[in-house]
């Protein structure tokens, strides 16, 4: 057995000889570790050089802007603007109050008590309709008792057209008479005296007549007042009474019975200020708008101004009328109105910043073509804050400094950055 197994040894070793090539596999992976070493060992090569170059550039960079930076040393660093030229046409967006364009009160203009009221607060009526009756029992017993006078008169007045008449036979017949040598000459007299009293009194009718009659018309006039009516088409903005109460006529403590407004059109109040005064005139272009409705710009007309500027406020009063078909718009609302202005010619603006007051007066700073420091007087008109109108001294387009402040003198010349006016 162990004789077999020694020669049976190197048989065995023979026959697995293909199950020994995985034992050389190991020998070859040197090769491929060597390859990517080398390839490895490129990439950080190449690297550094690229790493070198852009440090080496970035040391050239600092040392020329070193060398720029030591030119420019010696020149102070300063912010500038370009003045600008106003607007030949500015906007101005303005504070407004809307009001109807008719309103009115309406009281009783007679005496009585209130039947009933047709009409409450928020309709909408026509001219002409009724809105309210009022029964006035005195009125009506006057007015019969002013008819009773006024025919009364009337009858009077036949009666003493009779007695003129028979005053005027009598004066015939005495007249005859007399020229008979059958009568004085004071039958006579008598007779045409009573006439003439006859005839003044029909005259005296006449006249009670007219005064009757103007007393009856009066009185059916405030009886026309039971109904009240609506002068024009609008809406009921307020009631003050119910039904039964007592209207007292031409009371001016009293409350008005109804009030009236008629707001499909609205007017709408603005101040101008004075500068824009002479901008403003009838038919003009002046759209309306509402905070509380973004987006929405109701179209609006300028319908007359006052022609006058108020001197307390400087300010010239200005009435837009604004079409409102659907009532977007209500009386006592607070509204913006825009307008389109001519703004004054020869307007400069420049930053507020770039305005020096001195002892000598208000000058601004401006570079020349050397960037030197160059002062000029200017005239400065209305300040907004941030930018100032300059009236005289500028033309627009200048290079001023912001803020030069008191270490700049003239001719000194600086390095300028541009700076944003606002």
């Amino acid at each position: 057995m162990i004789a077999t197994t020694l020669t049976e040894s190197p048989a065995s070793v023979s026959t697995s000889t293909p199950v020994e090539h995985p034992i050389e596999a190991p020998a070859q992976r040197p090769s491929f570790l060597r390859l990517g070493g080398l390839a490895a060992l490129g990439v950080v090569v190449f690297a550094a050089l690229a790493i070198a170059g852009l440090k080496a550039r970035a040391r050239q960079q600092l040392d020329r802007e070193g060398a720029a930076s030591a030119l420019r040393s010696d020149r102070p660093r300063v912010l500038v603007t370009k003045a600008e030229r106003a607007p030949t046409r500015v906007e101005q967006i303005l504070p407004g109050t809307a009001v109807p364009l008719l309103e009115t009160a309406i009281y009783a203009r007679t005496s009585g008590y209130l039947k009933r009221w047709l009409v409450d607060i928020g309709d909408r009526v026509t001219e002409g309709q009724l809105l309210a009756e009022i029964e006035t029992p005195e009125v009506d017993g006057q007015l019969l008792q002013a008819r009773a006078a006024l025919n009364e008169s009337r009858a009077t007045r036949q009666r003493n057209k009779a007695s003129a008449e028979l005053a005027r036979l009598n004066l015939i017949r005495a007249r005859n008479v007399f020229e008979r040598g059958s009568s004085s000459q004071q039958d006579l007299d008598d007779s045409d005296a009573a006439l003439k009293v006859a005839s003044a009194t029909v005259e005296l009718s006449e006249a009670t007549i007219q005064a009757n009659a103007a007393n009856v018309k009066r009185l059916e006039d405030l009886q026309a007042f039971q109904k009240v009516t609506a002068p024009f088409a609008g809406v009921v903005t307020a009631r003050n009474f119910d039904p039964g109460a007592l209207m007292i006529a031409d009371n001016a403590a009293s409350k008005e019975l109804f009030h009236l407004a008629r707001i499909d059109t609205i007017r709408v109040f603005a101040d101008v200020p004075q500068t824009f005064a002479t901008s403003v005139h009838a038919g003009q272009v002046a759209p309306v708008s509402r905070r509380e409705v973004p987006g929405r710009v109701f179209p609006g007309v300028v319908a007359r101004t006052t022609n006058a500027v108020d001197p307390l406020t400087r300010t010239l009063r200005v009435e837009v009328d604004v079409p409102n078909a659907d009532l977007a718009l209500l009386p006592g609302m607070y509204l913006q109105v825009k307008f389109q202005l001519d703004a004054p010619a020869d307007i400069v603006r420049v930053p507020g910043a770039a305005i020096v007051t001195r002892s000598e007066g208000t000058k601004v700073a401006l570079l020349d073509s050397q960037n030197a420091i160059r002062y000029r007087p200017v005239t400065v008109g209305r300040d907004y804050g941030t930018v100032v109108e300059v009236a005289g001294g500028l033309v627009g387009g200048e290079t001023l400094v912001v803020r030069p402040g008191d270490d700049l003198a003239e001719g000194t010349i600086v390095e300028p950055a541009t700076a944003t006016a606002k």
